[in-house]
């Protein structure tokens, strides 16, 4: 009699009833013993390969031994002392062996095609003990600086020793200027003067690359989830460098006050039917379209299956890991509309349940176009953010594009192009502004069809990111047919316009690293594999353009100071009123400051006109009467806690192309 074959949902449902939730899984090293456990229920034979070097490319395999099946899981003691050396699996599922990585591996050799077995005490730096995670009070405290590796200190001039260029370690070096000029820091002594409080590292797991070669790539080809990339550290041949060195970045950061997030890819891996995953449990750890094909909603072959019980388990593991290992604080995730609700919130919940609730969490919550989430499971996107456990923020594509034009077509304008009334409108922007909080501004102003957010805690509001066009190239692009991508006064000028609405907005501050300085990638819009000439922070612009850098310096004490623009309630966003006026390209508003003490600003008025023409505008209020009385802190020219002159009244004059800030 013939043999059953099982249905792809016999197979799933089979695989769900033998799940497994013991935290143990992979290699536990200990002097006396270690002992290896891999998930792996259709398996019939599990050997695990030991090897005397990490390299896949040489034949150094000193033995392999069988692991035995119980408890859902096959697991082997062996007994002895093997730190140092390196593994694999072989895995024999209906007759078929391959040999694969360890999923769970958290150390590995060159290239991460086999697992090491190290002493993971012995990885911590000096004081490591002593190092804790760098929070804030709230995510809308958060001014996040979103960087590569080796973009952050690969140029010549970053002042960043030769050694440690493009390198983890490039972060745990102070003191380091342009050309020994005092006046323009670079690195983190950059970011300090900044105010940034959060360093978003660009995915820096381990990626599918050549680790000893030199070919750039962003890193979103995810290969092995809990080993950090070789490529960053000082010796990929070392399994322990990368560790090491990974945890001095971190905690160089911390002692500058500096939180470190991590952007993790779960929602795909580079391969898919050859992939560690799939050859661990066939068919498993990816989604399945209704003929059976793997589904692609990332555009990268493949979508993870977040809403099955062991690819939840991995994920949440996997945070829990990076958190406590490597005291990291915080998690942005990559298309996180791949995955569903219930794994974001069971993220969360395991975070707060380990004392971690001040870890902050964003993604985008968006697919690459499509995806195979089924109910009851919901995706984790901007339409199903309603339930979102408190402690979950998502970009807001809904402030990016009405301010700077769609990203999509690099012509498109908005707000600040003065190019509004054609795709966008005011009225988006000042959505946008308000974190497009429901309840946010009075009816009379049309935004209630476009709020969304319970509150600005929800929201990550920005105008630009690694995708796309930097900013700076955005504007040139949208505003000249023959583009030049130096230094233009206008451009310039139209780049403050950009910051000055961003840092007063509600939600969550991020931006791409070097926008503050009018960061250029010369046009390139998509530049996950182009050169490091073309990725590299130029730290000549910090002198190019010292009067922009100088206007986001200002801009960052200004939020600082001012409470409710860092609120993570909807009280400031329900509170903010919003001049009625039908200009379009002209946009002005009040915040009071229901938080303020004695030498605290009881009121801010921001006043931005992207026309070119000089208007009048009169400012409104949604409660109390305006003061008569203001001082200026930000023009178009500068920004910062010194007053630019004072101004009486509640009508105001503004200049085409410019930003006020008022403060009383």
């Amino acid at each position: 009699m013939e043999s059953h074959v099982m249905t792809l949902d016999e197979k799933l449902a089979y695989l769900e009833s033998k799940s497994y939730s013991g935290n143990d899984l992979g290699v536990t090293y200990t002097k006396n013993k270690t002992t290896f456990k891999v998930w792996s229920p259709l398996a019939e034979k599990v050997v695990v390969n030991l090897y005397q070097t990490g390299d896949s490319a040489e034949n150094s395999l000193i033995q392999s031994y069988p692991l035995t099946h119980e408890n859902n899981v096959w697991t082997a003691s062996l007994a002895g002392d093997f730190e140092g050396l390196f593994y694999t699996y072989t895995i024999t599922v209906s007759g078929t062996s391959n040999e694969t990585m360890d999923i769970h591996a958290t150390a590995a050799g060159v290239n991460g095609n086999r697992a090491a077995i190290i002493d993971f005490d012995k990885t911590n730096p000096e004081n490591w003990s002593e190092d804790d995670h760098v929070t804030q009070q709230q995510i809308t405290d958060a001014f996040i600086w979103e960087v590569h590796v080796a973009d952050f200190s690969s140029d010549e001039h970053s002042g960043i020793s030769l050694e440690n260029q493009g390198k983890y370690l490039a972060f745990t070096e102070l003191g380091t200027t342009y050309k020994n000029e005092k006046e323009f820091a670079t690195g983190v002594d950059h970011l300090s003067k900044l105010g940034v409080n959060y360093v978003h590292l660009l995915p820096v797991f381990d990626f599918e690359n050549d680790e000893e070669g030199s070919d750039y790539n962003w890193g979103y080809d995810p290969k092995n989830y809990n080993v950090p990339e070789g490529r960053y550290s000082s010796d990929p041949r070392d399994p322990s460098a990368r560790i090491r060195e990974f945890k001095q970045m971190v905690q160089s950061l911390h002692a500058q006050d500096i939180g470190v997030v991590l952007d993790v890819v779960y929602n795909h891996t580079l391969d898919t039917e050859t992939s560690s995953f799939n050859l661990t449990v066939p068919d498993y750890y990816y989604r399945q379209t209704d003929t059976g094909e793997f589904a692609d909603g990332s555009a990268c072959g493949n979508e993870t299956a977040s809403d099955r019980s062991m690819m939840r388990k991995y994920m949440v593991d996997s945070i829990l890991y990076w958190a406590s290992e490597y005291h990291l604080d915080g998690f942005r995730f990559d298309l996180m509309g791949l995955h569903d609700v219930e794994t974001m919130n069971a993220i969360r919940t395991a975070l707060n349940e380990k004392g971690l609730q001040h870890v902050i969490l964003y993604g985008e919550p968006w697919d690459a176009g499509s995806n195979e989430i089924k109910t009851p499971n919901i995706p984790a996107n901007k339409g199903n953010a309603s339930h979102f456990m408190d402690g979950i923020a998502i970009f807001n594509d809904d402030f990016r594009d009405p301010v700077k034009g769609s990203v999509f077509n690099k012509t498109d304008g908005g707000f600040l192009q003065g190019q509004n009334g054609i795709d966008f409108h005011d009225a988006d922007v000042m959505a946008g502004i308000s974190a497009n909080t429901i309840g946010a501004a009075a009816s009379e102003y049309e935004l209630a069809d476009k709020t969304w957010a319970r509150n600005p805690a929800q929201v990550v509001s920005y105008n630009s990111a690694h995708d796309n066009l930097s900013l700076y190239d955005k504007l040139v692009e949208s505003t000249f047919d023959e583009p030049y991508f130096g230094r233009n006064d206008w451009v310039i000028q139209i780049n403050k316009l950009a910051a000055a609405l961003l840092f007063t907005s509600q939600g969550t501050l991020f931006m791409q690293a070097g926008e503050e300085f009018g960061r250029t990638k010369f046009g390139d819009e998509n530049s996950f594999v182009s050169s490091i000439d073309v990725n590299k922070l130029d730290w000549s612009l910090l002198k190019t353009n010292s009067d922009l850098v100088d206007y986001y310096r200002g801009l960052s004490q200004i939020r600082r100071k001012f409470t409710p623009l860092r609120d993570a309630t909807a009280q400031t966003a329900k509170a903010m009123a919003f001049s009625r006026d039908s200009i379009e390209n002209l946009i002005a508003y009040t915040i009071p400051n229901s938080y303020a003490g004695e030498s605290d600003w009881k009121w801010m008025a921001v006043i931005l006109n992207s026309s070119g023409e000089t208007h009048e505008v009169t400012l409104e209020s949604h409660t109390d009467e305006l003061p008569t009385h203001w001082t200026i802190v930000a023009n178009k020219d500068h920004a910062g806690l010194e007053a630019l002159g004072t101004v009486e009244g509640s009508t105001m004059t503004i200049e085409p192309h410019s930003a006020l800030i008022l403060v009383s």
